[in-house]
């Protein structure tokens, strides 16, 4: 049985992102925790002004959150014709969103956070989101699925992993990528931007051992010359390999956080049509 967390804010980019998982593992035991968090920022906020309510806020948000949480559910189980195999729990929570998640997963063992973009102005939100940087940066230790804007769910037939060789190999981060691509059957492509520097015998034993851990699979290994912007060049290979999916270990101050510290005139279009799967490592 996985457990799957998928915040929502109600907006139809995070119920797609619920029903992208849905589908992502439809022949697969899962419960779907579909969680709200109603800080300050949040938009019954405005509602509860606006209709000039007189109980207090705490138990107004409280009940609209609830109210919405129900609807979501009822809206998934009727889109997913109720699926056996599916099972949905709502939380709500007045916790910071990242708090929120954080906590969560750590009481509730959850394999994976799934959460949709908002597409806001800036190339970086259009990427994956202002919130899911957020909560990226803390450190969670679980992998974290990112699905951009209302795309359609299209079967993960051939994945990208990125890497530079540079860590060693997670098999704990790396399993849920593992259990996907053999789930569907899909093909890997270990994707290694060339920075016209030879590999050393570090980064020679770890391509080693992905070769060993994922033996079933068979990677294919690509070696891409730098073109402008790392992020460019990933956007272009994507394309050029009609990937269905792209997946990188996280790890402070490397190739991660590059995409987010590079300009936002960059064309991360690419970004708008591929789900991102952001694995947690120990570093």
């Amino acid at each position: 049985m996985y457990n799957i967390l998928v915040p929502t804010d109600f907006s139809n980019d995070s119920y797609n992102a619920l029903y992208y998982a849905t589908r992502l593992y439809k022949n697969q035991n899962c419960t779907f925790h579909i969680m709200h968090a109603y800080n300050s920022n949040t938009q019954f906020k405005e509602e509860y002004y606006g209709l000039n309510k007189s109980d207090n806020i705490d138990d107004f948000l409280k009940r609209r959150t609830a109210e919405c949480l129900l609807e979501t559910y009822h809206r998934i189980v009727l889109d997913t014709e109720q699926n056996s195999l599916h099972k949905f729990n709502t939380v709500s929570t007045n916790k910071p969103l990242d708090k929120a998640i954080k906590s969560y997963v750590t009481k509730n063992k959850i394999e994976l956070v799934v959460m949709g973009s908002k597409g806001a102005t800036g190339a970086l939100n259009i990427f994956i989101g202002g919130n899911t940087i957020k909560i990226v940066k803390s450190n969670i230790a679980c992998p974290i699925l990112c699905i951009p804007k209302q795309i359609d769910f299209i079967p993960i037939s051939k994945v990208g992993y990125i890497t530079s060789f540079k860590h060693s190999i997670e098999k704990k981060s790396l399993s849920i990528l593992h259990s996907l691509i053999t789930e569907h059957k899909a093909t890997l492509n270990a994707i290694h931007i060339c920075d016209d520097e030879n590999m050393n015998a570090f980064q020679e034993e770890n391509k080693e051992l992905l070769i060993e851990y994922f033996q079933d699979c068979i990677p294919r290994f690509h070696v891409l010359p730098y073109d402008k912007t790392k992020a460019q060049t990933i956007s272009n290979f994507a394309q050029d390999q009609e990937l269905s999916l792209l997946a990188m270990c996280y790890y402070q101050h490397t190739f991660l956080d590059s995409i987010f510290r590079e300009p936002v005139v960059l064309d991360l279009s690419i970004y708008t049509e591929i789900p991102l799967l952001i694995l947690p490592t120990k570093a």
